[in-house]
């Protein structure tokens, strides 16, 4: 893998920030609905009444032909005494305007319809809807015995007491339902989000390499079933970690015994060989062997590094990390190939394991060195922002692309990278290549210690 590659590998994984709450969601989700189905309701019973107030003006427009029929038999269905009809009916529509009363009374002889003559539409089987000035009336439509029409109604109410009780009451009802429903559904959501959260803090505590964690299972719903299942794929896992720790450190003594005694016998048939070039081929096969050592050694730090349990963490003094990092490799950097370290580090304090931030400062100033020409310069740096500490180790080297090049020369195989970000994946860090306009800048960041966040 060149360290294009590595700086793909070593992104730190972008976690989605939490949205609204599942409680305040819940709520708010069921007082929504709780308020539409309420506005449903109240609109169907507002229609309810709408319909209630033209069937009692219909009804009452009914009950006043009914009334004049009995009072003048055969009036409607005698031709002789339609005449007297007619004029009945407009002798109750005038007195019924000159007293007030709600009645209306329309008559259209037939073949002269007068030009407001109202448009009148169904209502039920045997009453009509019409507007009469402005008015909504109800009432009924009958001939006469000579071909005239009639229209008696009543006006419809404006209000009737389900509307104003609606108006009166129902507002408190609605909103007191709407409250109690959101109300129950936050309950709800909190019981849930709170067993949705124990499941997060499980995830957080393997996470963290505390894999032999597990959640205590309650019931038998989704969520419980959700956590049986997570404690099972653990146990899985678990399984196949110790499964893969015993076979990686059976086989890495398995080979360390053996190569070591052939890096031995190597030393020794250098020493005895008398041919020049006999005993450069030699030293050429014991280097590579030595660093097969290195990668297998490193290949056991790995695996330390991401199996280990949790970390219990200690606040340390990161600048004197990094300080023993960078004096780890100066002399051989700048004796070997005339690489100078430029420092600029600021005394900051971390949570964690110092031994481990010392590694993987060694493994980025490592990777630098392979990076740099000689005569090169690496620059090390470490500040602190609000939250975190940052250690950058700066090259000027061949960049991201020649990566692959420069190991081929050096040795290696790409591991200690991989331990930097382990070590930022035990201490809640991140690790970040980023390509310049010459060389590479490796950035650690860490999270600040707890008293240092709270001072700053």
């Amino acid at each position: 893998m060149n360290r294009a590659g590595e700086a793909a590998a070593v992104q730190p994984v972008r976690r989605p920030r939490p949205g609204l709450a599942i409680p305040a969601k819940a709520a708010l989700f069921v007082a929504v609905f709780a308020a539409a189905a309420i506005a449903i309701a109240v609109a169907g019973l507002l229609l309810i009444d709408r319909h209630s107030r033209e069937l009692d003006a219909a009804e009452g427009a009914a009950r006043d032909l009914a009334s004049l029929t009995r009072k003048l038999p055969g009036i409607l269905d005698d031709p002789a005494l339609a005449v007297m009809g007619r004029t009945a009916l407009q002798e109750i529509d005038r007195i019924a305007d000159e007293e007030g009363q709600e009645r209306i009374v329309r008559v259209r002889r037939a073949g002269t319809p007068p030009a407001d003559w109202p448009e009148v539409q169904p209502f039920g089987e045997d009453f009509i809807l019409f507007s009469e000035g402005g008015t909504r009336a109800a009432g009924r439509r009958i001939v006469l015995a000579d071909g005239s029409e009639v229209l008696v109604g009543r006006p419809v109410a404006e209000t009737g007491p389900l509307q104003a009780t609606l108006f009166g009451w129902g507002i408190v009802i609605s909103v007191l339902i709407v409250a109690l429903a959101a109300l129950a559904a936050f309950v709800v959501g909190r019981a849930i989000s709170r067993r949705l959260g124990n499941l997060n803090q499980l995830c957080d505590e393997v996470e963290r390499g505390a894999v032999d964690a597990r959640h205590i299972v309650r019931g038998r719903d989704e969520i419980a079933l959700l956590a049986a299942h997570m404690n099972r794929m653990l146990d899985e896992l678990q399984r196949r970690m110790e499964a893969l720790r015993d076979t990686t450190d059976g086989l890495a003594h398995d080979l360390r015994t053996p190569l070591a005694r052939v890096q031995g016998r190597l030393t020794r048939i250098e020493d005895m060989a008398d041919d020049d070039r006999f005993g450069a081929e030699v030293r050429v096969a014991s280097g590579e062997l030595e660093r097969l050592m290195d990668s297998f050694n490193a290949l056991l730090e790995l695996r330390e590094i991401e199996t280990e349990t949790a970390l219990t963490p200690d606040r340390f003094d990161v600048a004197a990390a990094v300080e023993d990092a960078a004096e780890l490799y100066e002399a051989v950097a700048e004796d070997e190939h005339g690489i100078t370290f430029e420092r600029d580090l600021q005394t900051c304090r971390a949570a964690g394991n110092a031994s481990l931030i010392v590694r993987a400062a060694a493994n980025m100033i490592d990777n630098a060195i392979k990076a740099s020409p000689n005569g090169g310069r690496i620059r090390i740096a470490t500040a602190c922002s609000g939250t975190a500490v940052e250690i950058s180790v700066r090259d000027w080297g061949v960049g991201l692309t020649g990566q692959r090049q420069a190991r081929s020369t050096f040795g290696g195989h790409g591991i200690g990278l991989r331990i930097v970000r382990a070590v930022a994946r035990r201490h809640g860090g991140e690790f970040t290549l980023t390509a310049l306009n010459q060389g590479v800048q490796a950035i650690l960041k860490l999270p600040i210690a707890p008293q240092e966040r709270q001072v700053s």
